[in-house]
């Protein structure tokens, strides 16, 4: 299978599994899963799907030597994502971890016709659910992992802050070392960084997306109270769930929703603010291989440790919200 893709140009996925993987229900649905939750209502350009994350997380696995049963890792690992992604945290008050779709792959995954197809090529399903042994698909932050990787690579891309070409400049200076991703050159480790840093503090873990993912949690609430939606509709696409939640007319619910537009947005403001929200801090913190030797780039670079510290230090503190809601058009 061909893709183009913003951050990584033409690439191929050349696997016959791979490719069954990608046709199965519960790929395609990712397609309508919106890798950002709400900013799709509030930047309408910001369009990526979790489909296309997963098939570049998939990607930049084969391009490190990962193994098949890792790269059908990477191609599934997001199926258990919900309608508007990490919004269920917000649902759930655990949004400063935002692990919830962690804790329902297991049945999604069996569920799914996956195993099925692993079976028919004489891989074993239950592998895949050993994620502890996919370490360069996953590790704790502020650890490099390709699905960490692919979200910075793709997200800088639209965002403005790399261009497709730092992205291939990046790229070639990772390297897998022990089984984990690390950086041969500290300017580049650096120039990664700064680069992840300011990803979060533009989208990731801004005022903004945390102040619209609450508003969109406390309309699924009602809606949910209301009876107008269960837990099984979050599995519904984002624009599935949307129109069932609008199609209600209920006030609670409708209102919340229309305060979700382009002119939304939210600012920090301890002084006069409308509520507290708390996000998930994100930095990263690469391991940098020069002659033989591993460090983190924070103990060769006190400059970029001291500026992460600060940064996860307030994104940690939460936001005292001012918002200034958008208008139905």
């Amino acid at each position: 299978m061909k893709f183009s893709d913003p951050a990584y140009g033409k690439f191929e996925l050349k696997s016959d599994v791979l490719e069954d993987v990608i046709r199965t229900d519960a790929l395609q649905r990712l397609k309508g899963i919106n890798q950002y939750g709400t900013f799709q209502f509030i930047l309408p350009r910001f369009k990526t799907s979790r489909f296309e994350h997963s098939l570049g997380t998939c990607y930049l696995l084969g391009r490190l030597g990962a193994s098949l049963e890792e790269q059908l890792a990477g191609l599934a690992h997001d199926i258990s994502h919900t309608a508007f992604s990490h919004v269920i945290d917000y649902v759930n008050g655990e949004e400063d971890s935002q692990e919830n779709h962690d804790s329902l792959f297991e049945k999604t995954f069996m569920g799914s016709e996956i195993p099925s197809i692993m079976k028919r090529y004489g891989l074993k399903p239950k592998a895949l659910l050993q994620t502890e042994r996919f370490q360069l698909l996953e590790r704790q932050l502020p650890d490099l992992c390709a699905d960490r990787l692919d979200c910075f690579f793709r997200d800088s891309v639209l965002l403005g802050v790399s261009t497709p070409g730092q992205i291939r400049t990046y790229m070639k200076y990772l390297t897998k070392e022990e089984n984990e991703i690390m950086v041969v050159d500290s300017m580049v480790a650096r120039k990664m960084a700064l680069g992840y840093m300011e990803c979060a503090k533009k989208l990731w873990a801004s005022p903004t997306q945390a102040a619209s993912y609450r508003i969109m949690a406390d309309a699924i609430k009602h809606a949910m109270i209301s009876r107008v939606v269960s837990r099984d509709d979050f599995f519904l696409t984002d624009q599935e769930l949307y129109r069932k939640m609008r199609a209600s007319r209920r006030p609670e619910v409708v209102s919340r929703l229309d305060m979700i537009s382009p002119t939304f947005f939210a600012v920090h403001n301890p002084q006069k603010y409308d509520f507290f929200v708390k996000t998930k801090p994100r930095c990263i913190d690469p391991k940098v291989l020069h002659a033989g030797t591993v460090s983190r780039l924070s103990e060769v670079d006190p400059e970029y440790r001291s500026r992460m510290e600060q940064f996860v230090a307030r994104v940690s503190q939460g936001y005292y919200v001012k918002v200034f809601p958008g208008q139905k058009s």
